[in-house]
């Protein structure tokens, strides 16, 4: 028995040492933890034959400088800097985590029914002057009214917890905020003024526009592109797990630090709205549309690109 049981024990460390292992570089909050949370519980890196390791880091710059330095081999982070990286000659791939983004809502009490009405006011913006959800909405705002919502409105630019707490105490009337900071305020009167899928029809976009994605060093990925595609099968039954087991939810609930049953159930429903089904071609595609739209008022953020490269999107077929 006791020869049987070192043999086991024997066999799992030998298993263990001979798994690749994975180094994903995360802030200590946020929806990311959520799913890697999930991976781990349930033992999909080993399922896959990785071992994932989490480096919790302080800041999203903490996350480029980690990456960069290759003390980390994958981050979340957006295609746009991804592409600028590329522009500039250093090869980064980029494929796609969740299709969930901000989009600009007021609060109820207010008689603001359109964009117009907000002239005038303050409108929040997280993310700064070159916030892609910004920029799309002043697009948006050109091609429905001849008007650039800049024109109209006093930018107010601050990180996404202030902007969550001035609508809170109703110190300011509009914000654009990332998706998880508004499905906070959805039981406190406050509603979003567009839906973002109206600002990707009226543009010619789909709905599946993603922004953020898993980032890694190119040279990384084609010599573990075995490694990397079994990440991204992990990742993909992580977010199939959520999107079916409610039980799920209720285990990690703690670590989403929810205030009120509203406020969970509102996690739960924009995180499941942003699963991403499938990636392919048409998808590019639109995001090539997107890339022109951002690039006619925030050149001066995309460094020397002067066009989505489509070589920065990962080939996976998540099927």
């Amino acid at each position: 028995m006791l020869y049987k049981l070192i043999t086991i024990i024997f066999l799992s460390i030998t298993s263990l040492c001979a798994q690749e292992s994975l180094k994903i570089g995360v802030l200590a909050f946020g929806t990311v933890n959520w799913e890697l949370n999930v991976i781990k519980s349930h033992k999909l890196d080993e399922k896959y034959g990785f071992n994932l390791e989490i480096v919790n880091l302080a800041s999203k710059n903490a996350q480029l400088v980690a990456l960069q330095a290759k003390s980390v081999d994958i981050i979340v982070n957006d295609w746009v800097w991804v592409n600028t990286q590329k522009a500039n000659g250093k090869d980064f791939n980029f494929y796609p985590y969740s299709k969930a983004t901000g989009t600009l809502v007021v609060n109820e009490a207010n008689n603001i029914k359109t964009l117009l009405d907000l002239k005038g006011k303050e409108l929040g913006i997280a993310g700064g002057a070159y916030d892609k959800t910004w920029l799309l909405f002043r697009a948006y705002s050109k091609n429905k009214y001849d008007i650039d919502l800049k024109d109209i409105v006093t930018p107010v630019y601050a990180s996404a917890p202030i902007l969550y707490k001035k609508m809170q105490d109703k110190s300011l009337e509009a914000s654009i905020n990332f998706w998880q900071f508004n499905s906070k305020l959805e039981n406190e009167n406050i509603k979003h003024l567009v839906e973002i899928e109206e600002v990707y029809k009226d543009l010619g976009l789909k709905e599946d526009v993603s922004f953020v994605g898993w980032v890694f060093n190119k040279d990384f990925g084609l010599t573990n592109k075995d490694l990397i595609n079994s990440f991204l099968k992990a990742s993909i039954e992580s977010k199939n797990i959520l999107k079916t087991n409610d039980k799920e939810w209720d285990r990690i609930k703690p670590i989403m630090e929810v205030k009120s049953n509203g406020e969970f159930q509102a996690l739960k429903d924009g995180y499941k709205k942003g699963i991403i089904e499938n990636f392919d071609e048409s998808n590019i595609s639109d995001l090539q549309k997107v890339y022109k739209i951002l690039s006619q008022d925030s050149s001066e953020d995309l460094g020397k690109s002067t066009s989505l490269n489509n070589d920065i999107f990962w080939k996976f077929d998540s099927k």
